[in-house]
């Protein structure tokens, strides 16, 4: 006699009376009884128990239970059919078979090993929350399930009107589901949106829930650029192996012909790597503009592969790697939108208390040639960053070792232009190098041309060498101890000690001899043609003294904490002739006001006695509102200053630098950042920054005003504002809007081009977003022009149904230089 019999007799005879309840495990319990045992028996859990010897039925009903083989059942009343072998489910049904696909029915029909069965009325949610709903289904051979008059989404019913129609949905005459294929099949379907047809599918298919990666072709991308023409890409996916994959894709352009694209990927226990690679036959290069390299080429392609794998808990290592056939291949044809990209195979390791790295770098300049010389860019081989915290205190102390060593070469020197309106209009616009014998081609952020007379200026222009040609060596240890001593009264003095070893090796080639070069003052021409070494060190020593004092209020607390640092050390050595590869920049404000050395790179030391002074004041309420602030100043006491003209650090007593942090609320941060000229206040730098949100509102806007400083080839104060916001409507509406905007600046000599105010670029947008559909609609405009990129405009469709697809259409709706 079948399982379900022997256990409901079972279940009367331990009852007894018509009315019985047989307690069994719970549901996780006894499903890993019935997965334990192969021959487990199906139990059953009910309120009462009806036997019907006429007719040969056995019913159980109220809250009735049934565990078998992993399966669940849960109804209002069960009956078996001894004369048929059936098995009948009714009422508020139930079903979570072994996959945990949950299926819920007024009417379930099984066999009685529940491997084949009929649905009346059935609801079928998956384990990812999509949903198939039928009037009627079968089961065929564990792993056939046909639905008709079919419905499959991946929305939610409505809450407030379950009856309502989902967002979006199929309906089908059929659904048939394949699990084995792990494939979903509609015949004559139908899509519909808010209930609506909008298109007609006579057979389609996709996925089931449950795959991960499957064969096949992905979503298309609709293209159009006005140099490549239409497009559309057509991607498909090779599912060779969970561990490896291949994408192909062709888009073919009506203008430049079809591109075609292969991306492989493949995964290991402890890493993986992919490579990927583009090219194409251009049809018509005239298209492009005849002095771009875009115009000089036919054949044009790339291949890129990147790696990482996990040695083990420390150790990692990896790479990163392109070659193309020229510079601007990838940024024409959409792949990137990076202006340059990084070669690079690295090591790193890392711990509680030592952290290495070391990797070979080689850069690659995305843009055109003839405004960028690619030779000038260092090749690394390689640098090595070592950091080692001791584990024992040495007089009660922590004692740290820092090491580097960079090995660095240039084929061609790199410049930096002086010319004070020359970074705003190219960025090499003036020195060596670039668009000086073609006056014709420079222009202006919105594109016009560069205004007459500027060009005579540029050639008589001042340029500052930043990369020097040839290879430089170099090997840096710094040993450096300090302790925290805490007394009484709560004064904290912080003693320190640092002893620092570099070792330089040169071999330069003179840049200034080549054509092209005599006519142009070069600054920082530092030494002459050939090989030299150089050994310096520095010794430093020092105390830091810190006061905080606490004041306890019944609002709440505040910290008010003056902060001395003294510095005591010799002159540094060398700076002006050894080449400066990593400490070009140097911005001096409240977050470098008490850094020993004050240089961001190893190339530039500071020396000389100093004195770093300030305050630091924090307050926080108990409504929880913060107030942050740090006022400072730094002196020279004694030696060589080594800053540079306009770093606010230049004199003996410093710019006054100040910075103001204020939290009203938890989600909103306002930050101010100021220097000030020591001498009269006047404003050097100021940076606002406000970020946060407040209910629906998440925004971010930040407002920069640097003084015109002519040290560094700006005469013109500079201003910008730029910010981004999003407003959430309600649940899933939400607008949003971004910018950024150039406010005028005076010149300081009537010779110089106005600088007008002028947008750089905005942007704005709207979306719709649930659980089961993205849709965004957003507009951009650039009205700068990115080197070798046009200003543009630009309309971006975005969409994406959870299971079932995604896409992107962007479309260029206007060119400012067409």
């Amino acid at each position: 006699m079948p399982g379900i019999v022997a256990v409901l007799m079972g279940v009367a005879f331990v009852a007894a009376p018509p009315s019985a309840f047989a307690q069994v495990p719970t549901s996780s319990t006894m499903t890993d009884i019935i997965d334990s045992d192969p021959n487990a028996r199906m139990l059953l859990e009910a309120d009462e128990l009806i036997y019907d010897l006429d007719n040969d039925m056995v019913s159980a009903q109220g809250s009735v239970d049934i565990y078998y083989k992993g399966y669940t059942v849960e109804a209002d009343r069960v009956e078996y059919d001894q004369k048929t072998g059936k098995v009948y489910a009714r009422g508020n049904v139930k079903v979570t078979p072994p996959d945990k696909n949950v299926i819920y029915a007024d009417a379930v029909e099984l066999t009685d090993d529940f491997r084949d069965g009929f649905v009346n009325e059935l609801t079928l949610v998956t384990t990812d929350e999509t949903r198939f709903a039928a009037t009627s289904a079968e089961r065929f051979d564990e792993n056939v399930t046909v639905f008709n008059t079919g419905v499959y989404t991946a929305c939610k019913p409505c809450q407030e009107n379950p009856e309502k129609s989902p967002f979006w949905q199929i309906k089908a005459k059929r659904i048939i589901h394949n699990q084995e294929e792990q494939t979903v099949y509609y015949e004559d379907a139908s899509f519909e949106l808010f209930g609506m047809p909008i298109a007609y599918l006579p057979y389609f298919s996709h996925p089931d829930p449950t795959v991960k990666q499957r064969s096949g072709f992905l979503r298309p991308n609709f293209i159009y650029d006005k140099d490549l023409g239409y497009g559309v890409e057509i991607p498909y996916y090779f599912a060779l192996s969970p561990d490896y994959d291949l994408t192909v894709s062709v888009t073919p352009y009506s203008i430049q012909g079809p591109l075609g694209e292969f991306e492989w990927r493949q995964r290991f226990a402890k890493g993986g790597y992919l490579v990927r690679g583009a090219g194409i036959y251009q049809l018509d290069p005239d298209k492009f503009e005849p002095y771009r390299i875009d115009s000089q080429k036919e054949f044009r392609g790339v291949v890129q592969t990147e790696g990482l794998f996990q040695i083990n808990d420390f150790w990692k290592w990896g790479w990163d790697g392109t070659l193309q056939t020229d510079q601007t291949f990838m940024r024409t044809y959409n792949l990137t939108n990076r202006t340059e990209l990084r070669d690079q195979l690295f090591l790193t390791g890392q711990s509680a208390r030592n952290w290495f790295d070391a990797r070979i770098v080689h850069y690659q300049i995305l843009q055109d040639p003839n405004r960028f010389n690619e030779d000038s860019q260092p090749v690394i081989h390689p640098i090595v960053d070592y950091n080692y915290i001791f584990d024992d205190s040495v007089l009660g102390g922590r004692l740290s070792l820092d090491f580097n060593s960079l090995s660095l070469s240039r084929s061609d020197a790199e410049f930096r232009p002086r010319f004070p309106y020359a970074k705003q209009l190219d960025p090499t616009f003036g020195c060596p190098y670039g668009y000086l014998n073609n006056p014709s081609r420079l222009s202006d952020l919105s594109g016009n041309r560069t205004p007459a007379g500027i060009l005579d200026q540029a050639r008589s222009t001042t340029c500052e060498l930043i990369g020097v040609p040839g290879t430089t060596n170099r090997a840096i240890a710094e040993l450096r101890w300090e302790r925290s001593v805490t007394d009484n009264f709560g004064q904290v003095f912080t003693p320190f000690v640092s002893m620092r070893g570099d070792a330089y090796s040169f071999s330069i080639d003179d840049p200034y001899l080549s054509d092209g070069y005599t006519n142009i003052s070069v600054l920082n021409r530092f030494m002459p043609n050939g090989d030299d070494t150089i050994i310096r060190g520095m010794a430093a020593a020092g105390i830091e003294y810190r006061y905080p004092i606490l004041i306890s209020n019944t609002w709440g607390y505040q910290i008010i904490e003056p902060i001395a640092q003294l510095v005591a050390r010799p002159d540094a050595q060398d700076n002006a002739v050894i080449p400066n590869n990593d400490a070009l920049s140097l911005v001096f404000d409240d977050t470098t006001l008490f850094e020993i050395d004050k240089f961001s790179g190893y190339d530039r030391m500071e020396g000389g006695t100093r004195a770093n002074v300030g305050v630091r004041y924090t307050a926080q309420t108990e409504s929880g509102i913060e107030v942050g602030g740090v006022f400072g100043q730094s002196y020279q006491l004694a030696g060589a200053n080594p800053f540079p003209n306009g770093s606010g650090l230049e004199t003996d007593r410093s710019d006054y630098v100040a910075a103001l942090y204020f939290s009203p609320l938890s989600s909103l941060q306002i930050v101010n950042r100021i220097r000030l000229d020591e001498s009269d206040f006047d404003n050097k730098r100021y940076d606002l920054e406000v970020s946060g949100g407040y209910g629906a509102l998440t925004s971010s806007v930040i407002y920069s005003n640097i003084a015109a400083d002519p040290n560094q080839g700006f005469i013109v104060d500079r201003e910008e504002i730029q910010g981004v916001a999003k407003l959430k409507i309600d649940d899933n509406w939400s607008v949003w809007a971004g910018g950024r905007y150039e406010i005028s600046g005076t010149p300081s000599t009537s010779t110089q081009p106005n600088h007008s105010p002028q947008w750089i670029s905005n942007s704005f947008g709207f979306g719709y977003e649930n659980e089961c559909v993205t849709i965004a609609v957003a507009y951009q405009r650039q009205y700068a022009r990115d080197l070798d990129k046009e200003p543009d405009e630009r309309i971006t469709f975005r969409f994406a149904l959870r299971s079932l697809t995604e896409g992107k259409f962007s479309q260029s709706i206007g060119n400012r230089n067409d």
